[in-house]
Parts: C-alpha cells; structure tokens; sequence
C-alpha cells in the first residue's frame, strides 16, 4: 500500500481506512489504544499529513477515484 510504511503501519492505516475508530482499531490488532495513537502520528508524519486522519481519508478518497 504506502512503501514507507511498517507493515503494522500499514495494517493500521488499512483498518483506519475501513472506518474503524482508534479502540476498535487496537482490539483487533491485540495492541493499545495508546500504540495506534503512536502508530498514527508516525502515518501521518511518513506521509506528511498534516491534518491527520482527515487529510489522509481524502488523499485515500482521492486515490480511489483516479483508480
């Protein structure tokens, strides 16, 4: 999906993308709510997102219709 992405980044961009709120997101995963948080701001920061979980959702939105 994003290259410079851990593969657990990546698992927990995937679950974001699919609507998943941080707590659901750390059940499934067996992690914390406090490691996505961490997980998330390192996303964000890899991908420059300065808006966080709604500048990445665009971009996703966005990608999806180029597609």
């Amino acid at each position: 999906m994003y290259k410079s992405l851990t593969e657990r980044e990546q698992e927990v961009i995937k679950l974001m993308f699919e609507g998943l709120e941080n707590d659901e997101i750390a059940e499934r995963l067996i992690i914390s709510t406090h490691t996505v948080k961490a997980h998330l701001i390192h996303i964000f920061d890899k991908l420059n997102c300065k808006r966080g979980r709604i500048e990445l959702m665009a971009r996703r939105i966005k990608e999806l219709e180029n597609a």
